[in-house]
C-alpha cells in the first residue's frame, strides 16, 4: 500500500495578553513587513521554560505551540478533512502487507537549525529512543525498531499492526537531532530549554509572559516562512484575550466566545474573522475510581439531568452543535455510528434521572437531596481550569441541573498546573474537559478507554484519566488498530460506539464546534472555513509552525 503525501499544518489558539515591545519583536504597531505574528497560546497563567518534545504536559499545553514551529513530525494528518497526509520532513511512505514495516522517503538537504545535516538517523534515532523509554512514548506506540537505509529512507518497524494509529506515528512524532539528544541522561526529565530543530522558525527569547521565535532563513521551503517571526503570548483568560484580541494586539487565537460575532466580527468585520469545525466531543470526565461515578446507574442518571441546549447557547456560544451518544463525531464519521444511534442525541429527562436512581438503591432525605447507597447525601467537586469562562459558565449551568435530582455540586476553579496534575492523577471528583480526536475515531477511543494509558490512582497516567479498565474494551481497541479492513474496522468503531453509550464512561456535553479567531489586517493565508487546507484549531503541538510558515505579510 503506498500513500503519496503533500504539505502539513498548524494552528494556535485562546484567551488574554499583554503585548509590549518594539518594531519588529511582535508589537502592533509595526509594518506588515516586520511584524511578528501575535498568537495568544491558549493557556491562561505563566509559561514555563520546559521545551521538551517528549512531555505530556508541555506537548499538550501552551508550550505545545512552540515544539510545533521548532520541530517537524514526517507527515501533517490534516484531522479537519478525510484526505491523505501530507509531506513534512516526508515526502512519502509504504506499508508492508502484513502491516508492521513502514518504509519512508526523507525530503533531500535539509538541516538542523544549529547547521548540521538531518538524516535519516535522526528518524531512526528519534523512534529508538521512545522505544528504550516507556516514559516519553506518549502515544503508546508499538515500536519493535527503527533503521536508517541510507540518508533518505528510514524503516520504523512495530511489534503488531497499528493502523489507525498512523496520525500519532507518523504526525504527531516530532524528530529530534541525534547529535543533541544521545548526550541527554533522561529524555524524559530534560527541560530543553534552547530547542533545535528542523521548523521554520528558530527559537529566540522565553519569559514567562512571552516567548518569540524568528525566521529560520536557512528553511529548506523555498520562500517559507514569509513572515520573520512568532511570538508566543500568555494571558489570564478568556475576557482580557478578546479585549486585546479586538485591540489589534492578538492576530490568532481560539477564544471561546458565547457570541462570536458579536463579540469579535462585529468589532471590526473588515479584519475580524472566525472559523468553525467540529473538532472533538467535550465531556465530563468521572473518575471512575471512586463511588458514585463508578456506577453506571448513577452515571447515566447525571448525565439524563443536563440541559445540553441550555449550555450549547450560553456557554459555548452556539457554535458546538449536538453530539452523539456514541462519541462519534459527526458528519464525519457518519459511516460508523450504529444504526440503534443514527441520528440520536442527549436529550434531558429529570423524572426519568430519579427513576433510575431510586431503582438503583439511591434514595431522598426530606428536603430532596439525594442519599447514596450508604446513606450520606451526593456531593461532589466539578472542576475547571480559572479563566476558561466557557466551561465555568457550563459549571454553572451543570450545577443547577444536578440540584435537579438533588445531587450537590460545587464548581472548582484551578490553576492550569494544579488541574493538570489533578487529571493525571486521578486526584479528583468531575472535571468538565474534552476527548481529543484526530483524523479518524481511534485516538478518541484509545486515549479515552485503552486502560494500558492510564495509571494507579496516585501516579500520572498519559491519557486515560478516568482510570476506566475494561479488558473487553482494550480488545475491541487492539482489534481496530490491527486492521487495514473498511468492513473490520468499521465493526469494531461500532462495537466501541455502542459501548460508549451504554455504559457513559464520560458524560457527553456537545460537539466541539471548535472556534478560531483571527485578525488578517497584517497576514493573509489563515485557513478558512472555506478552504480548510489545514486544521486552525489550537490544541495539537504540530499546527502552529506549518500555518505560521505559509503565512504571507499583507502588503
Amino acid at each position: 500500500m503506498k500513500m503519496r503525501v503533500a504539505a502539513a499544518l498548524a494552528s494556535v489558539a485562546a484567551v488574554t495578553l499583554i503585548i509590549t515591545g518594539c518594531a519588529g519583536d511582535g508589537s502592533s504597531n509595526t509594518s506588515s513587513s516586520s511584524r511578528y505574528i501575535n498568537v495568544y497560546s491558549g493557556n491562561p497563567g505563566n509559561l514555563t521554560n520546559n521545551f521538551n518534545p517528549f512531555a505530556t504536559d508541555v506537548a499538550y499545553g501552551a508550550n505545545g505551540a512552540i515544539l510545533g514551529a521548532v520541530y517537524e513530525p514526517l507527515f501533517y494528518f490534516n484531522s479537519a478533512k478525510n484526505e491523505k497526509p501530507q509531506p513534512w520532513l516526508g515526502t512519502e511512505y509504504t506499508v508492508s502487507p502484513d502491516g508492521l514495516t513502514y518504509t519512508v522517503t526523507l525530503r533531500d538537504g535539509v538541516t538542523w537549525q544549529d547547521g548540521k545535516p538531518f538524516t535519516a538517523a535522526d528518524v531512526a534515532y528519534t523512534y529508538n529512543l521512545i522505544k528504550a523509554n516507556p516514559a516519553i512514548n506518549l502515544y503508546g506506540l508499538k515500536i519493535a525498531e527503527a533503521k536508517a537505509v541510507d540518508d533518505t529512507h528510514a524503516t520504523i518497524t512495530l511489534t503488531q499492526p497499528d493502523y489507525p494509529n498512523e496520525y500519532r506515528l507518523l504526525g504527531l512524532t516530532f524528530i529530534v537531532p541525534e547529535h543533541i539528544w544521545k548526550s541527554i541522561p533522561d529524555p524524559s526529565k530534560t527541560t530543553n530549554q534552547k530547542p533545535v530543530g528542523t521548523g521554520a522558525f528558530d527559537f529566540g527569547q522565553f519569559t514567562p509572559q512571552s516567548v518569540t521565535l524568528t525566521a529560520n532563513k536557512d528553511y529548506y521551503q523555498q520562500g517559507q516562512p514569509g513572515i520573520p517571526g512568532i511570538r508566543l503570548v500568555t494571558s489570564t483568560g478568556n475576557a482580557a484575550a478578546l479585549n486585546s484580541l479586538n485591540a489589534g494586539q492578538i492576530d490568532w487565537a481560539g477564544i471561546a466566545l458565547q457570541d462570536v460575532q458579536k463579540s469579535f466580527v462585529d468589532k471590526d468585520p473588515k479584519y475580524n474573522k472566525y472559523t468553525s469545525i467540529p473538532a472533538d466531543i467535550k465531556v465530563l470526565m468521572p473518575n471512575l475510581s471512586k463511588a458514585p461515578f463508578d456506577d453506571l446507574a448513577f452515571r447515566q442518571a447525571l448525565s439524563l439531568s443536563i440541559d445540553r441546549d441550555a449550555i450549547i447557547k450560553q456557554a459555548f456560544g452556539g457554535t458546538d452543535t449536538p453530539a452523539n451518544p456514541t462519541s462519534l463525531l459527526q458528519p464525519r464519521d457518519e459511516a460508523y455510528i450504529p444504526a440503534a444511534y443514527k441520528g440520536k442525541t442527549l436529550d434531558q429527562d429529570i423524572e426519568q434521572a430519579k427513576k433510575i436512581l431510586t431503582g438503583a438503591g439511591y434514595s431522598y432525605d426530606g428536603s430532596g437531596k439525594l442519599l447514596g447507597k450508604d446513606g450520606r447525601p451526593v456531593t461532589f467537586k466539578l472542576s475547571t481550569v480559572t479563566g476558561y469562562t466557557d466551561t465555568i459558565t457550563a459549571n454553572q449551568l451543570l450545577v443547577q441541573d444536578f440540584a435537579k435530582i438533588g445531587v450537590t455540586a460545587t464548581p472548582e476553579e484551578l490553576s492550569l498546573g494544579a488541574y493538570s496534575t489533578a487529571r493525571q492523577n486521578g486526584t479528583f471528583d468531575l472535571l468538565d474537559d474534552r476527548i481529543p480526536t484526530g483524523p479518524n475515531p481511534f485516538q478518541q477511543f484509545s486515549d479515552s478507554l485503552d486502560s494500558a494509558k492510564s495509571a494507579p490512582v496516585g501516579k500520572p497516567a498519559n491519557a486515560n484519566f478516568v482510570r476506566f479498565d475494561d479488558p473487553t474494551v482494550d480488545g475491541l481497541i487492539a482489534e481496530a488498530g490491527g486492521t487495514n479492513d473498511p468492513a473490520k474496522l468499521t465493526s469494531a468503531y461500532q462495537a466501541l460506539g455502542t459501548y460508549f453509550a451504554e455504559n457513559q464512561p464520560y458524560i457527553i456535553l456537545s460537539q466541539n464546534g471548535a472556534v478560531t479567531t483571527y485578525r488578517d489586517q497584517y497576514f493573509t493565508g489563515m485557513p478558512t472555513t472555506e478552504n480548510l487546507w489545514a486544521t486552525p484549531s489550537n490544541w495539537l503541538s504540530g499546527n502552529i509552525g506549518y500555518i505560521a510558515k505559509s503565512l504571507k505579510p499583507v502588503k
